[in-house]
């Protein structure tokens, strides 16, 4: 009979989650995470597989736990003030000093450096983020928020390309500060 468990899987999870985010994938060993997490070598393979299959685990642990009320926001507000809220709190988090980017979107910077099923992962939360603000822009077309000439669709993809270029500049710290004058240019490309 083997020893018991003396660690929860979410737990585990939740701390190679931090090392993925602070180094990256590539520069995470397997080292790191048996350091990190409390886990030995076996029990991390055991459990997981390998890397790659806890830092599938890690990712979707970020995206419902960490960044998944960012999104929420558009999910239960699909119109202009959930749009309004959303970048709001985008840009508020990017401009914190401790900022240090988002999981997912520095992935996709990466993504030649992580397995193709990851890729797929992050490849599939950019596109969710990108329908649901399709959504609440159409919403807000309807409900006369921006003009009937705008193209949801396409202003959905220049907010998701924002919010990239927010995640960057987050990370650049003497750009930090240019972070908040953003908030109203886009909304004006939004409302004009």
């Amino acid at each position: 009979m083997g020893r018991p468990r003396t660690y929860t899987r979410d737990a585990v999870v939740e701390k190679a989650m931090g090392v993925f985010w602070q180094n990256g994938y590539k520069a995470t060993s397997v080292s790191d995470i048996v350091r990190e997490t409390g886990l030995n070598t076996a029990s991390m393979y055991k459990e997981f597989g390998d890397k790659n299959g806890l830092f599938l685990e890690a990712l979707e642990y970020y995206r419902g736990n960490v960044i998944g009320p960012r999104y929420q926001i558009l999910v239960d507000n699909p119109n202009m003030a959930g749009v309004e809220t959303f970048l709001r709190n985008v840009m508020t988090g990017a401009a914190k000093t401790e900022y240090k980017g988002c999981l997912m979107m520095n992935h996709l910077a990466q993504k030649h450096a992580i397995s193709s099923d990851a890729a797929i992962q992050v490849g599939a939360f950019c596109d969710e983020i990108e329908s649901l603000v399709k959504n609440a822009l159409s919403n807000a077309q309807s409900d006369g928020d921006i003009g009937p000439d705008k193209d949801p669709a396409q202003l959905a993809s220049f907010v998701v390309f924002c919010v990239h270029g927010a995640v960057l500049y987050g990370r650049h710290d003497t750009k930090k500060a240019l972070i908040s004058n953003f908030y109203d240019v886009i909304m004006r490309a939004l409302r004009n």
